[in-house]
């Protein structure tokens, strides 16, 4: 989802109908391992998918740096273009971005670039390029990517409690809004949003659309009162079934506006 406004890769009426920037999620490894994501401001124009993508190949800035955030995108990989027809993006790269990594890196990378850009509502799949061509296989690993993909065919990198809203950096306000994907035990996991001086101020057992080996969604509002401005995270996790301890820890870094 975007923030200040819902544009359309391509979509020239941005122009003129944008404000000064607008926000984009961009999708990054957390701690080397996992996806993870954050909101950044950018500034708006009519091709708005290129300018994520090169936000993305930018790499994080110190604030997604000190939230353990990564990519696993080379760098100096460069962005040759991009185009979108009937909800496919095609994404041509050069050939720095499949170069070097293990099989975590490439799959990190291509999931990066996946769900960057299927953020956005007229993109469903991606097609990735390298030079123009499609790469059979696409790098030494021997990953295959002779078609395009979306969300639903890249999970692996997924952790069980995935939290796409709030973000590393954003800024709450109440009412909270969590969203989200969850592969849990019953569906269930836990939320506390922590504020400045360590109090809980808001605390629930979320139950997603789906759980135990399936994935489903939850989105939930959820108003807190007497919380002190200034940094907090929000943490999700599960509860082992088989003694109650915190599992599937996921520490989202945020600013609480009082």
């Amino acid at each position: 989802m975007l923030g200040t406004a819902t544009l359309r890769i391509g979509d020239d009426s941005a122009a003129t109908t944008a404000p000064r920037t607008t926000n984009v999620a961009l999708y990054w490894l957390r701690a080397g391992r996992t996806l993870g994501v954050s909101h950044r401001a950018i500034q708006a124009t009519p091709r708005i998918g290129t300018a994520t993508l090169q936000a993305l190949l930018g790499g994080p800035n110190r604030i997604e740096r000190a939230a353990s955030l990564s990519s696993a995108v080379p760098s100096g990989s460069h962005l040759r273009g991009l185009s979108i027809t009937n909800g496919v993006a095609r994404v041509d790269f050069d050939a720095r971005f499949a170069s070097g990594g293990g099989s975590l890196s490439v799959i990190g990378r291509v999931d990066q670039v996946v769900y960057t850009l299927t953020q956005f509502p007229n993109v469903r799949r991606v097609l990735l390029l390298v030079d123009g061509k499609l790469a059979r296989p696409f790098t030494a690993e021997g990953l295959v990517l002779d078609r395009p993909i979306g969300r639903a065919d890249e999970r692996s990198l997924l952790p069980p409690i995935f939290v796409e809203r709030p973000a590393v950096g954003d800024v709450v306000v109440s009412p909270l809004r969590l969203t989200g994907l969850a592969n849990t035990f019953e569906a269930t996991f836990q939320m506390k949003l922590v504020d400045a001086r360590g109090r809980i101020v808001v605390s629930r057992t979320v139950h997603a659309s789906a759980g135990t080996g399936t994935w489903g969604t939850y989105s939930l509002s959820l108003p807190f009162f007497g919380a002190r401005s200034g940094s907090g995270f929000l943490v999700v996790f599960a509860r082992s079934a088989k003694d109650g301890r915190p599992i599937d820890v996921v520490r989202v870094p945020v600013r609480i506006a009082g």
